[in-house]
């Protein structure tokens, strides 16, 4: 009981300091300020500095001014929200379960839109790695867009690791680019998660990656060759 208390005493100090700092007048190089320590009247140079904390915005997601097509007005929108009216898409993530569900329902969105299905779709890709399961999904939907002769142009900003790169291949042929000082990194996919069961059961999962590390190589060699 008594530790609590001398922790959440510590805890209050700490904040009562970090309040009196916050508002401490600034020394803009005008001399030091004086104060007054001590009983005998002793002056010494204390500098005093500011602890200014950054201006935070709403929402971690820049905002810009977007004007709709017969409108006079422009009204802030998300940057991702406006870059997905103009049919592009940023991915610049580790593509998981939720950022695969998020890129998929977004490429359906812009194939269902009536005034711009003519329109190509373009990713842009900074891919530093991707789960097997979640990144075949969104090439399966990017494979089916083309069938229906859709049109996917990707460009490569920084890296397209692993399943990265297979995503970046599956776009258009001819609408496949890349950045001068971007890179593609080919490796072979292992386990999504800890796996854990009979050893016939790991058996059958290790030969289930194998099959599918020699399936992608044979998309790769197809898309590229």
């Amino acid at each position: 009981m008594r530790t609590s208390f001398k922790i959440l005493q510590f805890l209050l100090a700490s904040v009562a300091i970090t309040s009196c700092l916050a508002f401490a007048p600034t020394n803009h190089g005008h001399g030091s300020i004086p104060s007054t320590l001590g009983g005998a009247g002793e002056k010494r140079s204390v500098a005093c500095a500011v602890k200014r904390m950054p201006i935070m915005m709403p929402t971690q997601e820049p905002m810009v001014p977007y004007r709709d097509s017969g409108s006079d007005y422009a009204s802030f929108i998300g940057l991702n929200s406006a870059l997905l009216r103009d049919r592009k898409l940023w991915i610049g993530k580790f593509i998981d379960d939720n950022a695969s569900n998020d890129i998929i329902s977004s490429l359906i969105y812009l194939t269902t839109e009536a005034d711009n299905a003519y329109k190509p779709v373009e990713l842009y890709l900074n891919v530093p790695g991707a789960l097997l399961r979640p990144s075949l999904a969104i090439y399966d939907v990017i494979q089916q867009l083309k069938s229906s002769g859709k049109e996917i142009v990707t460009t490569n900003f920084a890296l397209c690791a692993g399943m990265g790169s297979l995503i970046a291949a599956a776009g258009t042929k001819g609408k496949r680019r890349v950045m001068p000082n971007a890179r593609f990194l080919l490796q072979k996919t292992g386990i999504d998660s800890v796996f854990q069961g009979q050893a016939t059961d790991i058996a059958l999962e290790v030969k289930n990656v194998k099959t599918w590390n020699q399936k992608i190589i044979g998309e790769l060699s197809e898309l590229t060759g």
